[in-house]
């Protein structure tokens, strides 16, 4: 699922996300997250106890490969 949604960067690089991406991944306050670049983006990562699921691991395989494409 995907949001086309406009955020804005503001001072100090902070990034307000839409209530319904907190909702749907679980983030709240203090939340840990690993940013990873890509070629043609930035992914946010929740970083919890729990391991990644199958559906996020093959999200995360088409970003690589969307990346490795534009080389």
């Amino acid at each position: 699922m995907s949001t086309l949604e406009k955020l804005i960067i503001e001072d100090g690089g902070k990034i307000t996300l839409p209530r319904k991406v907190l909702d749907r991944y679980g983030l709240g306050d203090e939340t840990v997250v690993r940013i990873i670049e890509t070629q043609k983006g930035i992914l946010l990562i929740p970083l919890t106890d729990e391991p990644m699921s199958e559906a996020l691991a093959s999200e995360l395989q088409e970003w690589q490969a969307i990346g490795s494409d534009s080389i």
